[in-house]
């Protein structure tokens, strides 16, 4: 016996982790050598780098004990994290070397750089955090992607908070070497800074100009983007479903599998091909052959075509090549499977149920032949299969009543002679520990010959025999080759293949605006549907994803908030952070229109963090500025105040613009290798770097412009509606005001003028 094995999937597992290694090693490179061009020193380069597996090893510990397993979403957690866990690392690293460029002592520079940039850390982990969190509770089919994916985040996050907290500052102080040439690294570019003097400036025409932009822009690019669920890959094999009419027989299978067999091999890049008729196949029993077949029936098969290594045709291309050929096939439809990228079915399935059934049928009609002329789907086909020709033996009960024949009895009788007797009653002949079951059933010469099965003798209650041709009608008539049913109502499907280039929610909204599903759509609205149509599958999933990230995303910002003004002391001033958040959208999106990319799960993912990079980008700025605020001398002059605030933002600018810099660059070139589609796998990867690292460039451009402005007109707004709110609150008295300045390290102001509000 000789057993070759066609096809693996547990091989695409292995070379997608290792390809996930790789590409791991290829980014904490990446992200590493970004550092060191910034700060140019290998010691300091070498401690943040050294963030990244000190923070990813708990973390494997971590999932190990919450049940997960290194799987695709685990591994594409870990990978999309890389430029994370050295964020903090560098923005802790960078405010260290800061000090010792400027004449400090490595320790000294350690425990000042880490005690000043200690509140801005724990905000930019928490943001990510709170954000990532509420993903983890998604439900549906999206929700068992997420749970994992964002447990994972979270934890890894939190663990390169502890390591820039506590390890980073102690090897700082140990390992960095004092300065000999003292310099200001806080210089702004002349071109930034003029820029930055205009925009506070002319506050009103910044704000209403680039945030209301931003939002227009992303909202003209995501009309224009296809959206899908999960993104198409390279698998490297094809799995296709063989339908044949009902009553098929055996020589007619194995010449049309002969017949596709011949052309599948002939074609470009393929290695192997596996073909079973009847059950069985790659699908499973059952799931084979869609007009009547279900286990053990001749006119369903599977066929998988397996790819040679390093073929040069992707696995789309080739499906795309192959399929217009198989139409010459005579006596048999095969379609093609999604693999690689969603569960087995059809492209488009549009599935219809109604307790009527003439109703039913109609409306699959109708849909069938408007779908025909859509150019964005292919092949479109009826599921189950059009009525074919079946055995029908009608009892005639007064004949039967006449002969004490039960109807019991002509049953039995036919079942055993066309198709066997049920698993329950076959008998069994015993071979060592093999028991192999003995079907007994007529010829096919007879089963086909209705004068030959009039002659079967059928059991009278007397104990005689009768014919069965006595007592039954027996013909031919065209039937349904199964009855399917969706919540206890019929249910019927019209399936087809996306054109090329065409997404799911492309052919989902063409397939709505047809003459059939509109009007179905239009009476489910009103309440008067007969024909309902059903959401299952990749559709109902996708459904379930973009609700879900919604209301994810919105716990998200509320969680954000809540955390910023526990941190800050400010209601108002987190309201910056929050404006702050949709600034990464147009780039992320931006992106993905240019690389030719559609809006499915992965590029939801990066959604989510993406929220969290431009909150980190905007609690930077703002956590510096509110700080240096508060070191101003006090004063009821009003200008004099505003003075103060443009003075705290350029003060938080030049001191964190640099560190922003440096860890959007970094995170983005820990991703290059994920968005260049690197390794196995990188299909589900690639849109996902692809949108994170544009998204990255248009929050750190427009975060170092529009948080000053938003900063500087959210205080004048603060300045004039606390007086109110004062009025509802108890005052300090001076021994607070000197209690809380002495904990905070600051100068308390003088008495403060009846009716400032301060």
């Amino acid at each position: 016996l000789k057993i070759t094995k066609i096809f693996s999937i547990t091989d695409d597992t292995k070379a997608n982790f290792h390809a996930t290694q790789d590409v791991l090693l290829e980014g904490m490179a990446l992200a590493a050598l970004v550092v060191f061009l910034f700060l140019r020193d290998w010691r300091a380069t070498l401690i943040s780098a050294a963030a990244m597996p000190l923070s990813l090893i708990p973390t494997f510990f971590i999932i190990s004990m919450l049940g997960f397993s290194l799987n695709v979403v685990t591994l594409l957690a870990l990978t999309l994290v890389i430029g994370i866990l050295v964020d903090d690392a560098i923005v802790e690293i960078e405010n260290i070397q800061k000090r010792t460029l400027a004449g400090y002592t490595p320790f000294r520079a350690a425990m000042e750089g880490a005690d000043a940039i200690g509140l801005a850390v724990l905000a930019t982990t928490a943001s990510i955090v709170v954000v990532f969190l509420p993903t983890s509770f998604m439900g549906g089919m999206p929700g068992q992607f997420f749970i994992e994916f964002g447990i994972t985040v979270a934890v890894a996050v939190v663990f390169s908070l502890l390591v820039a907290r506590f390890v980073t500052p102690l090897m700082a102080a140990y390992f960095l070497k004092p300065s000999t040439h003292h310099r200001d690294v806080r210089k702004l570019p002349a071109a930034y800074e003029k820029s930055l003097a205009w925009g506070l400036k002319h506050r009103l025409i910044t704000f209403f100009t680039l945030w209301p932009g931003a939002i227009a822009f992303t909202i003209g690019i995501l009309m224009v983007l296809p959206t899908g669920f999960i993104p198409t890959e390279d698998p490297g094999y094809i799995m296709f479903q063989i339908d044949a009419p009902p009553g098929s027989t055996r020589p007619q299978m194995e010449r049309a599998a002969a017949d596709l067999n011949k052309l599948l091999v002939e074609q470009p890049d393929v290695q192997d091909v596996f073909i079973t008729i009847g059950s069985g196949g790659p699908l499973g029993a059952g799931a084979v052959g869609s007009g009547g077949g279900g286990a053990g029936a001749l006119n369903g098969g599977a066929a998988t075509v397996v790819m040679r290594d390093h073929h040069k045709l992707k696995t789309e291309e080739l499906k795309q090549l192959i399929r217009p050929k198989l139409r010459q096939i005579a006596d048999i439809r095969v379609t093609a499977i999604m693999t690689g990228g969603g569960p087995g079915g059809s492209d488009v399935n549009i599935l219809l149920t109604s307790e009527d059934g003439k109703a039913l049928d109609k409306a699959q009609m109708d849909l069938l032949n408007e779908m025909k002329a859509l150019p964005q789907v292919q092949n479109p086909r009826l599921s189950p299969e059009p009525p074919g020709p079946e055995l029908i033996i009608r009892p005639r009960t007064e004949e039967a009543a006449r002969l004490n024949v039960s109807t019991d009895a002509i049953a039995q009788v036919a079942r055993i002679a066309t198709s066997g007797d049920i698993e329950a009653n076959i008998p069994k002949f015993s071979e060592g520990e093999r028991r192999l079951p003995i079907r007994v059933r007529l010829p096919e010469s007879v089963r086909t010959d209705l004068s030959e099965l009039a002659q079967l003798r059928v059991p009278t209650l007397q104990g005689g025999t009768t014919t069965l041709g006595a007592v039954a009608d027996i013909t031919y008539e065209a039937g349904p080759g199964n009855l399917q049913r969706l919540y206890r109502k019929r249910q019927a499907s019209v399936q087809a293949d996306f054109a090329p280039g065409v997404t799911s929610g492309t052919a989902t909204s063409v397939i709505d605006a047809t003459p059939t599903m509109a009007k179905i759509l239009r009476d489910e609205a009103s309440g008067n549907a007969v024909v309902e149509r059903a959401r299952v599958g990749n559709e109902q999933a996708q459904m379930e994803m973009f609700t879900g990230i919604v209301v994810a995303l919105l716990a998200g910002i509320a969680l954000i908030y809540s955390v910023m003004v526990l941190l800050f002391k400010s209601v108002f001033k987190p309201v910056v952070i929050l404006l702050s958040l949709v600034l990464s959208f147009p780039g992320g999106f931006f992106a993905l229109f240019i690389m030719g990319k559609q809006i499915d799960m992965p590029v939801m993912i990066g959604v989510v963090l993406l929220m969290g990079i431009a909150a980190k980008n905007a609690i930077l700025l703002v956590e510096f500025a509110i700080e240096a605020e508060q070191r101003k001398p006090f004063t009821t002059d009003k200008a004099q105040r505003r003075r103060n605030v443009i003075d705290a933002v350029f003060e938080a600018v030049r001191e964190r613009a640099r560190p922003i810099v440096m860890t959007t660059v970094a995170m983005s070139a820990g991703m290059i290798p994920t968005a260049l589609g690197l390794g196995e796998g990188a299909g589900f990867r690639t849109p996902m770097a692809i949108a994170v690292i544009g998204g990255l460039i248009s929050s750190t451009v427009l975060s170092l412009m529009l948080v000053p402005v938003m900063y500087s007109l959210v205080s004048g707004v603060e300045r004039r509606i606390n007086p109110f709110f004062g009025r509802f609150t108890t005052k300090r008295t001076a021994g607070d005001d000197t209690l809380m300045h002495k904990a905070n390290n600051t100068t308390p102001p003088p008495e403060a003028a009846p009716g400032t509000g301060d």
